[in-house]
């Protein structure tokens, strides 16, 4: 069974855990997964993204590299106090990846792309006792990044920052958004583990609407290789960059 939860997106920033720990309501109001104890749960977050990642344009304007990633370890972060005391709120995960390839690097990229690099991912949501009832999380439309499968991801260096009033940022490897992270079994695009479950490329591909307007470059690149991604990427257009979120020269940490 899914359930949807409304949270900040997390793409892979430990900066945001402190935010994405404290949403834990919608609309209807507070969220109380896990009460089933049923295995195949799974509560769904959806949040912004944090840049443009749809198409093949958007990861070459916005990505730093793109590269071929397998989680080779993980940790539990554990809730704050507050939610322990409160009996309900979230557990993530920090995910250690193994860089296994380099499918492409922006030639203005300010540093090299990493040979491994931690991932703040969702883990569970939690109520009870001592967190004792979990249930799995995972992000609308994107993989959870879980042990025995590899994925491809567009990723961007973040600088350090240092907003006034708020906790300093270390600088990090971070993802675009919810299209930046795809799942790569068998170097296959679109194969592998989508949202904590199974999913074949053929299969999506059997049922997907050919007609429709706004595939994103996973849609396209569905069932095909590392090869035919790197076609995409080198004829796509760049685009002008913009600035989103907050002004790099005024977090800066001196």
């Amino acid at each position: 069974m899914k359930r949807t939860l409304r949270i900040a997106a997390l793409a892979g920033a430990v900066a945001t855990v402190v935010v994405a720990t404290g949403l834990t309501t919608h609309d209807s109001g507070t969220v109380r997964a896990g009460t089933s104890g049923k295995s195949n749960d799974i509560v769904i977050a959806n949040g912004s993204d944090r840049l443009p990642n749809t198409t093949a344009s958007d990861w070459i304007t916005y990505a730093d590299h793109v590269v071929a990633v397998t989680p080779v370890a993980e940790s539990e972060i554990p809730p704050t106090p507050e939610e322990v005391e409160r009996g309900e709120g979230m557990i993530l995960r920090n995910v250690e990846l193994r860089v296994d390839d380099i499918l492409w690097s922006k030639p203005a990229a300010g540093r090299p792309a990493p040979t491994s690099f931690n991932w703040v991912a969702y883990g569970w949501t939690f109520s009870g006792p001592e967190t004792s009832q979990r249930v799995k999380m995972a992000g609308e439309d994107e993989p959870r990044l879980e042990s025995g499968h590899s994925y491809l991801m567009a990723i961007e260096w973040q600088e350090p920052r240092c907003s006034p009033g708020d906790e300093p940022v270390p600088g990090q490897w971070r993802g675009l958004g919810e299209d930046s992270t795809v799942p790569f079994d068998g170097q296959v695009i679109g194969e592998g583990e989508m949202e904590g479950k199974p999913q074949s490329a053929a299969k999506v591909l059997a049922t997907r609407d050919i007609d429709e307007p706004d595939m994103s470059l996973e849609d396209e690149m569905t069932g095909q290789d590392a090869a035919a991604l790197d076609k995409a990427l080198d004829t796509a257009p760049p685009q002008t960059e913009e600035q989103f979120g907050p002004d790099p020269a005024e977090t800066a940490c001196e």
